[in-house]
């Protein structure tokens, strides 16, 4: 596809921009090439926004994850694959071959690890992407069951990760149980609150604006160390 080659090796940030925009239509839409296969369709447009320095590419990959889930969890649609056989948005209860599903897309690990990102705006989106699937898969399942997850191990592993700042450190395979386990125990209001509070200095940190001027020279991981 000529619109995921742009996405993965242009050096500009605008027509990567431009190329999520359209492909987020597609999805929404139900464009004849993401209905083929839905499943490689978002997890290969995550995997390349997840290594963009560019943070409106991030932000625009996380509002393709949200359309994603809206069709799947919330709002059906005749185009999504995934929504054969669910229960209608009333039901909080979702598909568990779906909630397999997500836990082999890169879609909750690249939201997870999003939430800490030095843009204020891809953090602010990872926030309520997070909070809109916890709101829609967490009731499936009690805190008991949860807490007997064979996974709770590596839950708490991914988490202690988390908070002490390694969220470029992959999450690992996650049965459902440990993805509800980890949105459970993440405190997501309190985050999204003082994401809304402070000011611009995460935006404006040295890793942030080192981000941007990689984004926008082009620059291989090789190179990085010119920058400084």
């Amino acid at each position: 596809m000529d619109l995921m080659h742009i996405l993965s090796t242009d050096s500009e940030g605008f027509p990567r921009r431009a190329v999520l925009r359209v492909f987020t239509d597609w999805l929404r839409d139900g464009h004849a090439d993401v209905v083929r296969d839905t499943e490689w369709f978002v997890a290969t447009v995550l995997q390349a926004v997840s290594r963009d320095l560019d943070w409106e590419v991030r932000v625009q990959g996380l509002e393709l994850a949200r359309v994603f889930l809206t069709q799947a969890l919330g709002q059906p649609s005749l185009h999504c694959p995934y929504t054969v056989g669910l229960p209608r948005a009333s039901s909080p209860r979702p598909h568990p071959e779906f909630l397999q599903t997500l836990c082999r897309l890169p879609l909750f690990e690249f939201a997870f690890c999003a939430l800490l990102d030095c843009d204020r705006p891809v953090a602010q989106k990872a926030c309520d992407l997070l909070l809109f699937l916890r709101d829609k898969t967490v009731p499936c399942s009690s805190p008991r069951e949860a807490g007997d997850s064979p996974n709770s191990a590596s839950v708490e592993a991914a988490l202690q990760r988390w908070r002490e700042g390694e969220q470029a450190q992959p999450l690992g395979d996650l049965d459902p149980e440990a993805m509800l386990a980890i949105l459970r125990a993440l405190d997501l209001e309190g985050l999204q609150g003082r994401l809304a509070k402070s000011s611009d200095h995460v935006e404006k940190s040295p890793q942030s604006l080192l981000q941007d001027m990689l984004a926008t020279v082009g620059v291989l991981e090789e190179n990085e160390a010119d920058c400084y």
